[in-house]
Formats: structure tokens, sequence, C-alpha cells
């Protein structure tokens, strides 16, 4: 109760040091509990500023907390939790190719207004009614469209933030501060390490994205995306907007099984779609009793009637290999198709029972898609030789594999045994170019993990880049960089 004291006459917005407020904010969608020391709901920039000061001096842990939406437990500690949902959650402005908003703007709603306006912001993850912009941010999300259109880091074009000490920063390509001027000499000498350490896939959020600061020109901003506010607290950011494709069409094709559909990726991809999901039976039949196989979500988009044609010949490209089970081109039927497959994670999160629960260690791991089906057919096969139920799904066109086993977390045996599994998946998937997570982040769970991914080189300019921006390692500690 001293912080929240303390909190309370620094500022303006809302403290809550109650024992039920600390047990509210423990917990987020992953499986973890942290109990934090107080919130505080920030009413403004300033309150950010001030609160940092104060943690600083006291070097108390300080946390940014979007929806709590995140799987890994990026936004649990046992210090001072910042939930920017309460008032930091203004669109600031809309313009013809960007938006500007607090951290604290759901992305459902910032849908809405852009939508009123034929402009939308592609990266969709399946949380999107709830989640926020700063935890996307944070995140790197993606979601079923970043197939054709790219990743949240793709659409950062500038980042005002508040740094450990309380001073505030910006960053874009073409204006940053000093901190950031830092950034670039620390990095500078590296660029060849950089390029040459980083995996080739379409999406990756381990680690610090240091490959897009270092980019062909240099793009600071990007540092925060996949950041998981380690390195700063957010408090706006101007992101890249698009027009509302003209035309829009999709169609959902049946197989007989989860190889038969993930082997025929790299075909469909040669027609160019936006998005290529999945669902295998594993998380169908929870709903359908008796269904099996499984299913992929096909749609393609632009500004010409010719994505029809493309449509069709994707189809009949793949003819006798599987059945087109639904085809939509109206918005409410292509919606309500979507909703289908945005809700898998959401289903799968209620197999919990008691201590069995669905286990994200190795939900997020991207190959290249031409070698997904012999990804797949490892998992599968690692699955059966461990006698474990487990349910699948993901974002096939970008290799994205969402994979969770059901593990009895009270079991000392079977928690071993998914790290063990851990181990194995990751060391085949970092084996073939991919990353060990796509889209959901490091958080408690993969830190552990991250200089198997990149090697000693790069994971020591991550704790290079820590130390510049966070010298007691008081922002979030415990995520992207171990603490020291």
């Amino acid at each position: 109760m001293r912080i929240a004291g303390d909190l309370l006459r620094i500022a303006k917005g809302e403290v809550l040091g109650d024992s039920w407020s600390r047990q509210v904010y423990s917990v987020d969608a992953s499986h973890y509990e942290i109990s934090p020391a107080a919130v505080v709901c920030p009413a403004d920039d300033h309150d950010v500023e001030q609160i940092c000061k104060y943690s600083f001096a006291k070097k108390v842990p300080i946390t940014a907390r979007g929806a709590g939406t995140g799987l890994l437990g990026q936004a649990l500690s046992d210090g001072i939790i910042l939930d920017f949902t309460k008032h930091m959650n203004r669109i600031v402005k809309i313009e013809d190719d960007h938006v500007v908003v607090q951290p604290g703007v759901i992305k459902g709603v910032l849908d809405k207004e852009l939508k009123k306006r034929d402009k939308f912001l592609p990266p969709d993850p399946a949380s999107s009614n709830y989640c926020t912009i700063g935890g996307m941010i944070a995140d790197n999300s993606s979601g079923v469209h970043c197939l054709g259109y790219g990743n949240t880091i793709d659409f950062l074009d500038a980042v005002d933030a508040v740094y450990s000490d309380g001073e505030p920063g910006f960053a874009s390509a073409s204006r940053f501060d000093v901190r950031m001027e830092k950034l670039a000499k620390l990095l500078s000498p590296h660029v060849d390490v950089i390029k040459s350490g980083y995996p080739t896939v379409s999406k990756n959020s381990c680690g610090y994205r240091l490959d897009a600061v270092m980019s062909d020109r240099f793009m600071p901003h990007k540092v925060f995306a996949a950041s998981e506010g380690t390195l700063g607290i957010m408090t706006s950011a101007k992101l890249r907007i698009l027009d509302i494709p003209v035309y829009r069409c999709m169609m959902v094709l049946g197989f007989e099984d989860l190889l038969g559909a993930v082997s025929a990726a790299p075909t469909i991809l040669k027609f160019s779609p936006v998005a290529l999901e999945m669902l295998d039976d594993t998380v169908l039949s929870r709903d359908r009793t008796g269904d099996k196989g499984c299913l992929l979500f096909v749609e393609f988009a632009g500004d010409s009637r010719k994505i029809e044609a493309r449509l069709k010949a994707c189809r009949e490209e793949l003819a006798g290999n599987c059945s087109v089970l639904e085809y939509a081109s109206d918005e409410q039927s292509m919606a309500k198709i979507w909703r289908a497959r945005k809700g898998a994670l959401n289903d799968i999160m209620k197999l919990t029972v008691g201590s069995r629960r669905p286990i994200g260690l190795i939900e997020d791991t991207v190959v290249h898609p031409e070698l997904l089906a012999d990804h797949a057919a490892s998992l599968l096969q690692t699955y059966r030789e461990n006698k474990l139920d487990y349910v699948m799904y993901g974002h096939v066109g970008d290799g994205n594999m969402h994979t969770r086993p059901l593990v009895d977390t009270g079991s000392g045996k079977e928690v071993n045994l998914i790290q063990r599994i851990a181990g194995i998946v990751f060391g085949q998937v970092i084996g073939s170019g991919g990353t060990i997570t796509g889209e959901h982040g490091d958080g408690l769970a993969r830190v552990g993990y991250i200089e198997m991914m990149y090697g000693k080189q790069i994971t020591s300019l991550f704790s290079a880049v820590k130390r510049l921006f966070d010298p007691d390692f008081i922002m979030n500690p415990g995520k992207k960089v171990p603490v020291q």
C-alpha cells in the first residue's frame, strides 16, 4: 500500500492498491499469475512521466498494460501496472493515409471509425474487438490478413514514448531524439550481423526487431514494435492506413486431413490471396460433434474483378484434392465465415479442466510455407509418440502454425515433457530458417529460448539495447532480456 499511497500524490488518474484490484490485474490471457504492487490508470502523458520518474527513483518495476490479451504473461508484474484503457484511449486524428492514436484505443473501435472513411488498419488479431493498439505494437500483432498486407510493425510510422527515467522521447524515420541517435551508433557497426541473423519468414515477434530498425534506412520507431514495453512506455503512435479494397471474395475448402490441407498451401499462394487460414478438426469438433477433416479459408481482395478470376483459377487448380464448402463475396457472409475462424482461440481456451489446459509454449512457430507440411507432420508425430491430445489451427499462408498440447500443469512430469518437446520443436524450426514466435510475443514463457533463436552475438545486442533504454531493468523486467 505504500507504493499506492505515493502514487496517489503523483498521478491525476486513478490509483488502485486494494487487494481486489490487484487480484484482477494479476492475470492476463496466459496461465501465469503475478500480483502487482499497484495499478494506475494514467490521465495523460504527464502522469506517465511522473510515474516513470517515481519508479526510476525507487527502482520499482513498471509495466504497461492494454486489454490483458497477451498469451504469455507480457503484461504481468509485481511492480506498477499502467492501464491505458480508461483515459488514454483517444483517436487523436485520422488523415487520408495515417491515424494517430493513444495506446489504450481498442482496435475494434478504431476499425469502426476508419470504416466510416473507407479506410482500414490491416493487422486484425482474433482479439480485435477488445485488444488495444498499444498492445498490438508491443507484440507486433498480425492476424488473418497479414499475408496480404503485413504486420503491425509494417504500419508503424512514429512513436511518442516516455523512457524509464521519465524523460519524454520521440521517434520516426525523419525525426528522433538523442537516445535514438545513440541506438544508431550502437547498432551501426553490427549491420551485417543483424541482416544475416534474422529469419526470412514473413512474420516474427521474437526478441527485438533490430532488422527492421536497421533496414535500408534507420527506422528507430520500429524498435518499439515487439518490444513488450521493455524499452519505453508509448503514449501515442502514428500508423499508416489503407483504402478498403473495392472487391473481396472468399471460399472455404474442405480437406480430408490436416496434412492434405497444409500441403495445398504453396499451390494456393501462387494465386496471391490476402488471407489463407486453417482450422483442423481438433478445433472444429469442439463445436460440431462428428466433424472430421480440415478447413482452409482463402480470401482474395483488390480493386478490380480480376480477383474473382484468381479465385476460380485457384479452385480449378485444386480440383480433386478438396471440396468447396462455402463461397461468399458480400460483406455480411464473409464476416460470418471469418467469425468462425477468429473464434478458434476462444474455444480452445475453454478446454481447461482443473490443471489440465492447452499450453501455448510452442503455439506460434513460423516456417516457410513450402516446409509447413513437413513441420506439421513432425508435430503430429511428436504428439502421437508422447500420447498428447492437442489442438491445431493457424495462418498457414505465412507458415504460422498455432498448436497447443493439452497438459496437466499440476504434473511435474508433464511440465518437463512439454519443455523437452519445446526444445526439439524450436530446434527444428530454427534449423529450417523459421522463428519460434510469429505474432504472440515472447513474454515470460519464451524469453529463455531467445538466445537459442538468435545466438550469442545478437542476444548480446539485445542486452545492450535494453541497457541503453532501461539501465536499471525496471521496465517490464523478465521479458525479452533476462533480468540481470
